[in-house]
């Protein structure tokens, strides 16, 4: 099942729609129809509980339900908490990613070398996710090597 809207992607919503009143309105409406999948899927009827961090195993067992019911709804609520689950799994290791970008970034401005578009909106995804003085001066620094043309 494809989720409309993914627990990731609803998370980067949110960080990325600070101070903008657009995005604010989109990642809010988003987050409602998400919030209001999840109570219409997990109630005390379907004797399904909603985990905000979902275990491996309890994911599996709703899983393999989903498979021998084919129950549409029974997947939905095996993808979301799927999706849960691998969210939380790649929250572990995203500081390392970050690292590496930084990193990165620095070696651009340091050795010369071509800032591409992707660089500077890679920068500012990093900059929003982890504000500081420091990312944020290097975002500013990568986007003005960018307009400059290197």
């Amino acid at each position: 099942m494809k989720l409309e809207t993914t627990f990731a992607n609803l998370q980067e919503m949110k960080v990325m729609s600070t101070g903008n009143p657009e995005k604010i309105a989109a990642y809010t409406m988003a987050e409602r129809r998400y919030k209001d999948t999840i109570a219409e899927l997990f109630h005390e009827d379907a004797g399904v509980e909603f985990h905000e961090h979902p275990s491996e195993s309890y994911v599996t067992d709703l899983e393999t339900k989903a498979a021998e019911s084919g129950d549409p709804t029974d997947k939905a609520r095996a993808a979301i908490l799927r999706d849960r689950l691998d969210y939380y799994d790649a929250e572990k290791t995203k500081h390392f990613d970050w690292r590496i970008s930084r990193e990165r970034f620095r070696k651009l401005l340091v050795e010369g070398g071509k800032v591409t578009g992707a660089d500077v909106q890679e920068a500012y995804r990093l900059a929003k996710h982890t504000p500081s003085v420091e990312l944020m001066s290097l975002y500013s620094q990568l986007k003005r090597k960018h307009g400059e043309g290197n």
